[in-house]
């Protein structure tokens, strides 16, 4: 504050007032007082500027933008009440047409703010009055001053100020001064409440925005990872053709493979390698089961530990992108996702996506031991079938020659007791064989479940391996983010409901 003015006769000594014998103070009908205060961010500078009961903010377009301070709700640079502010804009003419076409920009930001805009020429003015000041007033001169200070409308301030001190004072023109000083001041008050409410209302305004900036951050991440859960079982497995997907031809080729091992498996060879049934099937399985395909699961187990790595530095960086005076700077929520980037079962390791190949191919294992056993129970069959053939014909051919004394006695003839021998004997090594394929039938049933659940199991693998790996920290980092600002919208929400009931009060 460099002068303070106020209408009077009384000396200034000793005051920061100066006392001003003008006619211009007497206009308005209550005792006025002007301060001046250069710009500054002196919080007495901002204490003045909010008592004050009219303030005019004088900007000058050339070194001071207009957008830098309109509009005022978005970011308040100057600490005024909004509707009893006047703003004068310094131009060289207010009635210029380059003037003229800058006002309308001007004033619709203005009111947003309802602010008074004047553009005035404060430099005109003064050589208006420099021109009274040049010895004795003479016609010209006169009409010079009236020009210059009509032309720099600083009328206009007077007007907009009589209009916002009438409107405080209403119809108490006729009550005493101090009654009507008391109006200002109340009209003042109410604009400081207002004002206080509307900068709630900003602020309140700029956490909702910021809570949306949180929640369209989460959910651009959560689009990204809905986007790899979506791409990665074509990835893996590719795509459904009408040959089927990766697996499928995996379990395909594999049978294939070990279905030249079964079909060398012929029930003649069974008597030399009955005990081997076992061996050979399970090293047949060994060879064939899908090998490519786990080797194609190693390859992609990498890729999505590099994807895994991916979201996990999105999900800090987001998480840390929010300064320490933030709400949604949480140390909790680093801390838990530290917690779980550390736990021993977060990396995505090989077996993780081949597991369900090793288990699968492990409950192969009962029914190849049941096909042992077939074989064995299949050898045992056609050989006591042949012995027993033989011993019925062997026993017709002794009673023919009436070896042993005749106590060898089948009741046939020779040619009667080999045909019986002979056909018992086909009859159960047919028996026999039929069984064996029988049980080899059963053993490929056993593997058509074995492949169908090995489909299955590795799919849910796939997508319990995103869930609870690839995209577990991104998701609780979202999960976390998303309830904080929850809690920040309901607690903003209660609030505006508060300044709301406030201004309704203010309004009555």
């Amino acid at each position: 504050m460099f002068i303070a003015g106020r209408y009077g006769t009384s000396p200034s000594a000793g005051s920061d007032v100066v006392h001003i014998q003008s006619s211009w103070l007497q206009h308005f009908g209550v005792p006025l007082e002007i301060s001046e205060y250069k710009p500054s961010s002196s919080p007495d500078v901002a204490e003045a500027l909010y008592a004050a009961d009219v303030p005019i903010v004088l900007c000058n377009p050339t070194t001071t933008p207009l957008p830098s301070i309109l509009p005022i709700s978005l970011d308040p640079p100057l600490p005024v009440s909004r509707k009893h502010t006047i703003l004068a804009v310094s131009v060289p003419s207010p009635t210029h047409t380059s003037t003229t076409a800058q006002a309308s920009h001007i004033k619709s930001l203005a009111m947003q703010d309802d602010l008074k805009v004047i553009f005035v020429d404060p430099a005109r003015a003064l050589h208006g009055l420099e021109q009274l000041g040049y010895g004795p007033a003479s016609p010209v001169s006169v009409q010079r001053y009236q020009d210059d200070v009509t032309g720099s409308n600083i009328a206009g301030v007077t007007h907009a100020v009589k209009e916002i001190l009438s409107i405080a004072i209403g119809d108490g023109k006729n009550l005493p001064q101090s009654s009507q000083v008391v109006a200002v001041h109340i009209q003042t008050g109410r604009a400081l409440i207002k004002n206080a409410l509307l900068t709630c209302r900003t602020a309140l305004r700029h956490a909702e925005l910021e809570a949306d900036a949180v929640l369209a951050g989460t959910s651009s991440l959560r689009g990204q990872m809905e986007e790899a859960k979506a791409k990665v079982h074509l990835e893996v497995f590719g795509s459904p053709d009408k040959d089927g997907d990766e697996i499928a031809k995996a379990v395909a080729q594999a049978r294939q493979s070990v279905k030249l091992t079964m079909d060398a498996l012929q029930w003649y060879k069974l008597f030399w390698r009955v005990d081997d049934i076992r061996e050979v099937v399970t090293a047949a399985v060994d060879r064939a089961w899908c090998r490519d395909l786990e080797r194609k699961l190693v390859f992609h187990a990498g890729r999505l530990a590099a994807l895994q790595s991916s979201f996990k530095d999105s999900a800090s960086a987001l998480c840390r992108s929010f300064p320490s005076s933030s709400p949604y700077h949480s140390p909790v929520l680093h801390n838990s996702l530290e917690r779980i980037i550390t736990a021993p079962s977060y990396p995505v390791t090989a077996a993780a996506l081949t597991a369900p190949l090793h288990a699968r191919q492990s409950q192969l294992g009962f029914p190849t031991e049941r096909l042992h056993v077939s074989a064995q129970r299949a050898v045992l069959t056609m050989s006591a079938s042949m012995l027993g053939g033989c011993g019925v014909a062997w026993s017709g051919w002794v009673n023919e020659l009436g070896l042993f004394g005749g106590l060898i006695d089948v009741g046939m003839n020779t040619e009667t007791a080999l045909g019986v021998g002979l056909l018992g004997a086909a009859v159960g090594v047919r028996g026999a064989v039929g069984r064996w394929e029988k049980a080899k039938k059963r053993w490929w049933k056993d593997w058509d479940r074995v492949g169908e659940g090995l489909e299955r199991d590795l799919k849910v693998t796939l997508t319990r391996t995103m869930d609870e790996h690839v995209v577990l920290v991104p998701e609780a980092a979202c999960a976390g983010l998303e309830g904080i600002a929850s809690k920040r919208k309901a607690e903003v929400q209660q609030l505006k409901d508060e300044v709301r009931s406030l201004e309704g009060q203010i309004e009555k």
